[in-house]
């Protein structure tokens, strides 16, 4: 890929991914639960974080704006981003511990996640205008909001990025909570899972009522240019004013699906933020997400791995600026 220039801001709720990797041969005398011998431990940027290392990963610029915590798990995850090259503009520290999701596979199996959660109450902590801040001191190219519910995206914050952006005339793509989905009115592009979807709209896909009717149906209520709908082993749907489009997925095998929303998200954004077509956007997103679910938990995509894709040979005019 040339790396031509996109530098991509992501606003939205960061933690820490931790893997507890091991074998498991016997079951505990104490209780009916298998016995964990630990082999190895992992960490990894998750949530917002993990959307802006996708970005840093394909060679393009990223900016991650959250508020920054005060913890050792915080330490770790800026020191993971800064070997990845992506900038931390963090525009508040707050005194809550750093958001961490635990899983404990075993035989490449998840046995157990625990979540170290933790929300920010936006009517005891205002960041919005923290956030709006520092968002003005950046050339960006694109806007992404990465919406885990966990309070960084309040609607203060959601509706001051979306109309700083309009400002700027620079697209937002929005990764979903269903409960806050008028937050996101006016945004660009969303981009919900199928079950994201179904609950944004109130009602189940099936034989009368498809994905792409779906996508159609949200992007004209939420004022939005484009809905993309991720379809796991199905692909996505692209519904826009003038394009109905249906991706066929494109991974040869499936190991795990952790992540992969933000690898989409990322893919979306950078193709977007190069201002290339919505079609193009998506073609490079089903690859990317193809290739990424091959991989164990939250993971990014090299360039290298991206141009060895046979799928590539048809998107790399457009990113070489040949088209």
């Amino acid at each position: 890929m040339k790396a031509k220039r996109c530098k991509v801001a992501v606003v939205g709720d960061v933690m820490l991914d931790h893997y507890i990797i091991g074998r498991a041969s016997r079951l505990s005398p104490e209780a009916p639960v298998p016995v964990v011998e630990v082999i190895e431990e992992d960490y990894r940027p998750g949530g917002a974080a993990n959307v802006a290392n996708n970005v840093a990963a394909f060679g393009f610029d990223a900016v991650l704006v959250a508020p920054k915590g005060q913890d050792i798990y915080w330490d770790l995850l800026e020191s993971l981003l800064n070997k990845t090259r992506v900038a931390i503009c963090s525009p508040i520290t707050l005194n809550i511990p750093t958001i961490r999701k635990t899983r404990i596979l075993a035989r490449s199996q998840q046995i157990v996640r625990v979540d170290w959660d933790n929300y920010i109450d936006d009517r005891l902590c205002d960041i919005s205008k923290d956030i709006l801040k520092v968002l003005s001191t950046l050339d960006a190219d694109v806007l992404v909001i990465s919406d885990y519910a966990k309070g960084t995206v309040s609607e203060k914050v959601a509706g001051g990025c979306i109309n700083w952006a309009k400002g700027r005339g620079i697209p937002v793509i929005v990764d979903p909570k269903p409960q806050h989905k008028e937050r996101y009115i006016g945004a660009t592009v969303m981009t919900p899972n199928k079950l994201e979807a179904e609950m944004l709209l109130g009602r189940v896909f099936d034989g009368n009522f498809t994905p792409l009717e779906g996508a159609q149906l949200l992007r004209e209520r939420l004022s939005m240019e484009a809905v993309v709908i991720t379809l796991g082993d199905q692909g996505m749907v692209l519904a826009a004013k003038d394009e109905l489009i249906h991706f066929p997925a494109r991974a040869r095998e499936v190991y795990d699906v952790s992540g992969a929303g933000d690898t989409v998200v990322a893919s979306i954004a950078v193709a977007l933020g190069l201002r290339l077509p919505r079609r193009v956007a998506c073609e490079f997103a089903t690859l990317t997400a193809g290739l990424v679910v091959q991989k164990m938990g939250t993971a990014t995509v090299t360039p290298e791995e991206i141009k060895n894709s046979p799928e590539w040979e048809k998107l790399k005019p457009y990113f070489d600026g040949d088209q």
